[in-house]
């Protein structure tokens, strides 16, 4: 069924591709004032910068756009920590950077802090370069490993942060920064991503459609049924691509070749039990 429902809609591939491919995503004015406020810390040496959001909000895709942009555009070395939510000692954190960076482990978390300041002082102050770190899901470091992301920031010369780190969180990371308040002082910029409007879940979803090679996204997807989508939404983008998938889905299975509001309540109720909060919207 998938290539041939792909088909039907005339287009070359799924518009609901739900990997990191960059092509797909859409930047809407909150996106593009998160990247402009996190670049300006990362080129002011602010130190740590935060980017928060709820669950499929689209933090994630974001910082892996930044990953891929910000050394072409800039010449900037980024990387990102890896498994955050393994990561349960001050130790277990610092090898996780060290191999972030492509830097061999030592033995005592003493060693490796001493190694990637070595390093970063070589980086940063011999070749002038700015060197980024993103910790994606950065609220499920446990307590005893989050002074760490503090000590990190605390890499300076008299004149620079050696490290940006460019935290990217669930919004229950504010709670846990209560309890840290030295890390939460080095905070220089706060961007929060909330929903989309309905007029930019139209975007996205246009953005979505061209990309997968409609001619006209509007014949595909009338706005009478992105209003409804967005209805039982609520703009969040990863629920939007979900329902819409399924209402696509939907029309193919009766042979339609536009999406109705009535294939998006189909798409709903064949969702609802696995996510319940798409029914509490509707």
């Amino acid at each position: 069924m998938p290539t041939e429902y792909i088909r039907h809609f005339g287009l070359v591939e799924t518009p609901f591709a739900r990997n990191h491919d960059t092509r797909w995503l859409y930047l809407s004015t909150q996106h593009k004032e998160a990247i402009l406020k996190t670049r300006w810390c990362v080129e002011e040496h602010g130190g740590l910068a935060l980017i928060r959001a709820g669950v499929g909000h689209g933090k994630t895709f974001l910082i892996e756009y930044l990953m891929t942009a910000w050394p072409k555009q800039f010449g900037w070395k980024c990387a990102k920590l890896q498994n955050t939510g393994t990561i349960s000692t001050a130790r277990a954190l610092l090898q996780e950077v060290l191999a972030a960076f492509g830097l061999p482990p030592a033995r005592s978390a003493r060693e490796m802090a001493t190694r990637l300041e070595e390093w970063l002082l070589v980086e940063c102050c011999e070749f002038n370069r700015t060197i980024v770190l993103f910790v994606d899901e950065a609220q499920s470091i446990s307590s005893q490993a989050m002074p760490v992301l503090r000590d990190l920031v605390n890499l300076e010369t008299r004149d620079r942060i050696l490290l940006q780190v460019v935290l990217a969180a669930q919004l229950s990371i504010d709670r846990k920064l209560t309890f840290y308040p030295a890390l939460q002082s080095r905070i220089a910029t706060v961007s929060t991503l909330e929903p989309l409007s309905e007029m930019e879940t139209d975007a996205m979803l246009l953005h979505r459609f061209k990309s997968a090679g409609a001619v006209d996204p509007m014949l595909i997807c009338p706005a009478e049924t992105v209003h409804a989508i967005y209805r039982v939404t609520g703009g969040v983008p990863r629920d939007v691509l979900v329902v819409a998938e399924g209402t696509m889905k939907e029309a193919f299975l009766r042979g339609a070749y536009r999406m109705l509001p009535e294939h998006v309540e189909r798409a709903v109720n064949d969702l609802a039990g696995r996510r319940p909060r798409l029914v509490r919207a509707a």
